[in-house]
């Protein structure tokens, strides 16, 4: 079974890496909708949590936050870096497209890291939109970090953004590869490649990816099929606006009815 970057987690927030001033725009984004709604002190479910990058600096603010992944390594380091930063998570590994956690009151879910498109398959969507509905209360947000990929589905084979990073014991070379996606069902394929030395010794890994290509009106006929959903909008991450035709990443915000 090949490795993933998701199993090398101080690779992974290398590779991974959004500067801070990105990640501090972000969750002032989630705390400014909250906000909205007189929520100040909420509940928050950060699905595909991952090291909790978000929640983290949210329980930092006074929420208590809930973290979802798939990945043992992954919420390792989230319970690892919540003990460093001196604040309380709720962790807990399973799979987004469906799952139950004790409680089912929480004033909002988060995914971010442009992640959703994961879920390709609409069977998986469904009960993904289910399962996070069945968690928030009524009002409650559900805010999603999206990226805008304008250039569709990819037809090429190709590679790109090859480059070697520096670890604190080691170095990482992580490359991309694009393979031509499924035009008929709208979705993607590309890999990461990373070759890891740790201590002297190397490591391989691969992520293969397939991506559903949204843009926000495929986005709203989508949610117009979901029950107990109403669209909010669309924003921009770094100041809430209207306008996301020039951003390469967006927030899209729906609220559970």
């Amino acid at each position: 079974m090949n490795k993933s970057i998701y199993d090398f987690t101080e690779v992974f927030e290398v590779v991974m890496h959004r500067p801070a001033e990105v990640l501090d725009a972000e969750v002032n984004a989630i705390e400014q909708l909250l906000a909205r709604r007189h929520v100040h002190s909420g509940r928050i479910l950060e699905l595909a949590c991952g090291a909790c990058a978000h929640g983290i600096p949210l329980a930092q603010h006074g929420h208590e936050v809930t973290g979802i992944d798939r990945s043992a390594a992954m919420l390792a380091t989230a319970a690892e870096n919540a003990q460093q930063t001196g604040v309380a998570l709720t962790l807990v590994q399973g799979d987004v497209i469906n799952f139950t956690l004790p409680t089912a009151d929480f004033d909002a879910a988060i995914f971010m890291f442009e992640t959703f498109p994961v879920i390709t398959e609409y069977t998986d969507l469904m009960s993904h939109f289910n399962a996070v509905r069945r968690h928030l209360k009524p009002g409650g947000l559900y805010i999603i970090d999206l990226d805008a990929r304008r250039q569709g589905v990819g037809v090429n084979t190709g590679e790109w953004g090859r480059q070697t990073l520096p670890l604190a014991n080691g170095w990482v070379e992580m490359w991309q590869e694009e393979f031509p996606g499924d035009w008929v069902r709208n979705v993607s394929h590309m890999t990461m490649r990373c070759r890891i030395c740790l201590d002297g010794v190397i490591h391989e890994t691969v992520d293969d990816w397939h991506l559903r290509v949204y843009n926000p009106w495929d986005l709203t006929v989508l949610i117009g099929t979901l029950a107990g959903w109403r669209l909010d909008g669309f924003y921009r991450w770094q100041d809430l606006g209207r306008d996301i035709s020039a951003e390469q990443h967006y927030l899209l915000v729906l609220e559970a009815v």
